[in-house]
């Protein structure tokens, strides 16, 4: 197996543990404490967030899809979802590229649809009309046509699926997914 990204003694905060990961092709699950700065350490694990101490030996910022973040990957309940994706697609391609209206079947779309279980979506809703495991999904997607030559991709927090059954399906879309790129995914939670 390839090693795609290391951690060193990493603290992501004053009097935090150090973390020291090796991360390989397919899935890796990290679990963390609960209020221990997860959110931190999936953005220090994506290079958007500098650590107080300690390395982290990755793909770095532009080669890294991040995921599940609130800080940055909120979505507005009342824009449709054909616009988050056309807004997505715009900042991701040249300034100078048309961004079609039939969004889903865009170069940097289209190949994620059948992992992430979303060929049926329909972008004419608004994001806050999306069922949990929809939106949940919907933020993964975005995150992927952000950086479309990830090398990486980087899940926070799966656990804001409430639902242990649902969670679960999110966790398979996540497998598929990493059958094309590695996946780090953070949980709080000893059973995923």
């Amino acid at each position: 197996m390839t090693v795609v990204l290391t951690t060193q003694d990493l603290v992501v905060r004053k009097g935090g543990t150090p973390v020291t990961l090796v991360a390989e092709e397919g899935l890796t699950i990290v679990q963390t404490r609960r209020e221990a700065g997860g959110s931190r350490l999936a953005m220090a694990l994506a290079d958007r967030f500098k650590p107080y101490s300690g390395t982290v030996d990755g793909p770095g910022f532009k080669r890294t899809a991040l995921a599940g973040a609130d800080f940055i990957d909120t979505l507005e309940r009342q824009v449709s979802v054909r616009e988050s994706i056309r807004e997505q697609v715009a900042w991701a391609q040249p300034f100078f590229a048309r961004v079609p209206k039939d969004i889903l079947g865009h170069k940097y779309v289209q190949p994620w649809l059948e992992p992430l279980r979303l060929e049926e979506l329909n972008v004419d809703k608004t994001v806050g009309e999306l069922g949990v495991m929809d939106r949940f999904r919907l933020r993964i997607l975005l995150a992927l046509v952000s950086r479309p030559n990830a090398e990486l991709l980087v899940v926070d927090d799966v656990d804001q699926v409430k639902k242990m059954a649902l969670r679960r399906q999110i966790m398979d879309d996540l497998e598929v997914v990493a059958s094309y790129l590695p996946v780090i995914v953070t949980t709080v939670n000893e059973e995923q």
